[in-house]
């Protein structure tokens, strides 16, 4: 959520590009006398820019008011166009920071990029390619509802493609998405059976199903009750209803998945099995430490 003054910020930015678009508007399109509304005057001319030379700027002429002359001049439209996209920019970036800032990437990650992940054999290299491929395609990811499970042993590097690739698509796309854990997801619905609840599970299951992308990790971990394994169904069920890819992150196998969660919830996600990616070799740290020994 952007902070009070990244909102007056936003606010600020947002009429500041309305005023230009207004602007840009009078430069480029009120050239002929019947638009000049209420002025009583206009005639068009050519002035020169100091950046970028010759236009054709328009002056407006109307009552003078207490003896001071009321005259309007558009501006140089190239001025204005880099003007107004300084301020798209401007507020894409607080876009993006929103995005990252509601996408749950967990402090330890913050630093992952693709850039910085560490393919040390070649189904590493491989993954890697993948999840690239992935965030490159996204577009039509999101059009299909393409989703993808990793599986293999803990610290192999799944979480840090994933918060790559959210990054990623955050960035490029502007795209809703949100890093959980099956825990986290499950004590978020259950928190609205409480008495004073101020959310409807409705209201929970539908925020999660309704992003553009959700990863959900530590999948398999042992459930505490058949509830919680209804509500995991429900959202991933939810979501693939409405074409929107899911991802899965779990330190079983991929068949141990299956058993865990169920064949249907794992081929909903894989289509059929296609869209899954194994770390089938040591963790990281226990690599790190065999080479100190």
């Amino acid at each position: 959520m952007l902070s009070i003054k990244q909102r007056e910020e936003r606010e600020s930015l947002v009429a500041k590009r309305e005023g230009l678009r207004e602007e840009l508007a009078f430069a480029v399109e009120h050239k002929k006398p019947w638009q000049w509304g209420s002025w009583e005057s206009g005639e068009v001319h050519t002035a020169t820019c100091e950046i970028h030379g010759a236009y054709q700027r328009i002056s407006l002429t109307g009552k003078a008011y207490r003896g001071v002359e009321n005259v309007k001049h558009s501006q140089c439209p190239e001025c204005v166009k880099e003007e107004l996209a300084g301020i798209e920019s401007s507020l894409r970036a607080l876009r993006v920071a929103d995005l990252m800032d509601n996408a749950g990437i967990a402090r330890r990650f913050e630093a992952c990029e693709f850039d910085n992940y560490q393919a040390i054999n070649p189904d590493a290299a491989k993954n890697l390619a993948a999840c690239q491929r992935y965030t490159a395609s996204w577009p039509d990811r999101l059009k299909a509802g393409t989703g993808l499970v990793m599986t293999g042993n803990c610290g192999t590097g799944k979480n840090h493609l994933a918060v790559s690739m959210v990054k990623n698509i955050v960035r490029n796309h502007l795209a809703s998405v949100e890093v959980t854990d099956v825990m986290r997801l499950t004590r978020a619905v259950k928190s609205t059976w409480r008495h004073n609840a101020e959310t409807t599970e409705e209201e929970v299951i539908e925020r999660f199903a309704s992003l553009d992308l959700l990863i959900i990790d530590e999948v398999g971990v042992q459930f505490g009750s058949p509830a919680e394994m209804t509500i995991l169904q429900e959202v991933i069920n939810a979501r693939y209803e409405s074409v929107l890819p899911t991802i899965l992150i779990s330190n079983l196998t991929f068949e141990q998945l299956k058993e865990s969660i169920g064949e249907r919830i794992v081929d909903r996600v894989t289509d059929g099995g296609r869209n899954r990616l194994a770390f089938g070799w040591e963790s990281y740290r226990a690599i790190a430490a065999g080479v100190t020994a």
